[in-house]
């Protein structure tokens, strides 16, 4: 059980659950730290419609600092994307990325140069530093400066905790193409898959090669795919007697299924080789 040493405003302490996915065990493993503005209460200070929120590929909803006033995480809390888009990004692997902005510290950045936030997908607690011109370095984890026996605080929360491994298996799917553009479809969410990524390359290189996919991979052509279907947009026409091939792998915040087919046909390992391409999905 974490217990903040710190002194903290007591309606905080008190404060009721807030909607969200921080500190699901009730236990108070919801504060972050600055220097600056004290405490920041990422469960929403007792707000129970503005918790921050953890999902596969983004965060959203609110924290609350009471020298510093709500801190938003998602222009969709105010509906304001058309005019001031902003935000946290998550990997689907717990690495956080994007700006947070408040109304009296300004833009706060979860990936700066001089730290970044992220969040282990096994345990579900955040690490790392935030950094705000006006508000200074943002602790979300004291084990950040190892001073956790003096007080012992930090974020977590249960996102991915229901997932109990990466996905198992391979994935089929099929692809049609109308002008400059592909659809890819058949993509089914089977085996603890959550989304799927998506390579593509080059068919004469493959043949050329050997099937060395190293070599015959050229980019990421989607990624995030919850869907069945995907379009991949601006595929330029292939040479006379060439063309293109696609390969797609399941996905969850445990980590990602196989490219390979599992036929003992297959020559290597089509994981490794698409690896070593520096062209997979990130």
């Amino acid at each position: 059980m974490r217990r903040v040493l710190f002194y903290l405003t007591l309606c905080l302490a008190l404060a009721p659950a807030a909607a969200g996915n921080v500190d699901p065990d009730g236990d108070g493993s919801r504060y972050a730290w600055t220097e600056n503005a004290g405490w920041i209460n990422a469960a929403g200070g007792g707000n129970a419609a503005n918790g921050l929120e953890v999902s596969d590929f983004a965060l959203t909803g609110w924290m609350w600092a009471e020298n510093a006033g709500w801190i938003s995480l998602s222009c969709e809390n105010t509906n304001s994307c058309g005019t001031a888009s902003y935000g946290v990004t998550n990997n689907g692997h717990g690495r956080l990325r994007g700006l947070a902005w408040g109304e009296s510290v300004g833009w706060i950045n979860f990936a700066p140069s001089s730290g970044g936030v992220g969040i282990d997908p096994g345990t579900g607690e955040f690490s790392g530093f935030a950094w705000g011109e006006n508000i200074g370095r943002i602790s979300f984890s004291c084990t950040n400066t190892g001073n956790c026996a003096l007080s012992d605080y930090g974020v977590r929360t249960g996102w991915c905790q229901s997932t109990v491994a990466p996905p198992t298996g391979g994935s089929d799917l099929r692809a049609s193409r109308s002008g400059g553009d592909v659809t890819l479809s058949q993509l089914t969410l089977g085996g603890g898959a959550s989304w799927h990524e998506v390579v593509r390359g080059d068919l004469t290189s493959l043949r050329a090669s050997g099937g060395d996919f190293a070599s015959a991979t050229f980019d990421c052509a989607a990624d995030d795919v919850t869907g069945g279907t995907v379009l991949v947009s601006g595929t330029p026409e292939p040479a006379p007697g060439g063309g293109y091939w696609y390969l797609a792998r399941p996905a969850n915040c445990k980590g990602k299924g196989t490219f390979d087919s599992g036929a003992v046909s297959q020559s290597g390992s089509r994981d490794d080789e698409i690896n070593a391409s520096g062209a997979v999905c990130p």
